[in-house]
C-alpha cells in the first residue's frame, strides 16, 4: 500500500473546507473524522482535537497499528499545503488507546510519545496535563502549536514519511487481531476488499 492511498475529504465525500470536519481516508476506507475542526476568529488558526476513527472493524485494525499517527500528520500537511489562510495549528491530544486500559506509567509513556512527535515537526508550547475527567485520571493531555513555515512543513513531511513506513510495515505483518500471522491472510483480504469495484466516485481529496 502507498501513502498516496492516503485522501481527504469534507462533509458527503466533497472537498475539504477549513472550519468543517475533516474525513482521513485510506484506500477508499473511511479511517476517521476530525469533527469539529473550528477556525480562530480571524481564519488564520485551526484546532485540531477531536479526532475519532470510524466504528467499521478495518478502522479499528488500522488504528490499532498506530495509524493514527499517520493520520495526524498527514492531517497536518493537508492542512498546511491547502487552506491558505491558516498559518497555526493548535493540537490537544487526549483519544483513548483503543479502550484499552494502560495504567498511569503507559499514559505517561504515551503522552511522551505524542509530545515527541509534536517536538520533532516543529511544534511550540508543548504541555502535558493530568486528563480533566476523573475516570480518566491515569491518562495525559498533550497541547501544542504548529506555525507553517518552509521549514516546519519540511518536517511534517519527514516525519510523515518516516511513520508511514512504519505503519505500512506493521500493516503488512499484521494479522486480523494485531498478530503476525504465517501467511499474510488479513493483509491480501483487506486490499481486495478495498479495491472491489466502487459505486460512484472516491472521497474529494488532494
Amino acid at each position: 500500500m502507498d501513502i498516496k492511498e492516503l485522501r481527504f475529504a469534507g462533509r458527503d465525500g466533497g472537498p475539504c473546507v477549513p472550519g468543517e470536519p475533516i474525513g482521513v481516508y485510506l484506500d477508499g476506507l473511511h479511517a476517521a473524522t476530525v469533527d469539529p475542526a473550528p477556525l480562530s476568529a480571524d481564519g488564520s488558526g485551526i484546532h485540531l482535537e477531536h479526532y475519532s476513527p470510524t466504528a467499521s472493524d478495518e478502522a479499528r485494525r488500522l488504528h490499532s497499528l498506530n495509524f493514527g499517527r499517520v493520520s495526524l500528520l498527514a492531517v497536518t500537511a493537508h492542512v498546511a499545503e491547502h487552506f491558505a489562510d491558516v498559518t497555526t495549528i493548535s493540537y490537544l491530544l487526549n483519544r483513548d488507546t483503543e479502550g484499552l486500559s494502560i495504567g498511569y506509567v503507559g499514559g505517561m509513556r504515551l503522552a511522551a510519545a505524542r509530545s515527541a512527535m509534536l517536538q520533532r515537526i516543529g511544534a511550540e508550547n508543548i504541555l502535558l496535563a493530568p486528563h480533566p475527567e476523573a475516570d480518566r485520571a491515569q491518562q495525559f493531555v498533550v497541547s501544542a502549536t504548529w506555525r507553517y513555515n518552509q521549514r516546519n512543513l519540511a518536517r511534517v513531511k519527514a516525519a510523515l514519511e518516516e511513520e508511514w513506513i512504519l505503519f505500512a510495515n506493521r500493516l503488512a505483518h499484521a494479522g486480523p487481531r494485531g498478530r503476525a500471522p504465517r501467511t499474510n491472510e488479513w493483509l491480501r483480504g483487506f486490499l481486495a476488499r478495498r479495491r472491489r469495484p466502487r459505486d460512484g466516485g472516491g472521497p474529494a481529496g488532494g
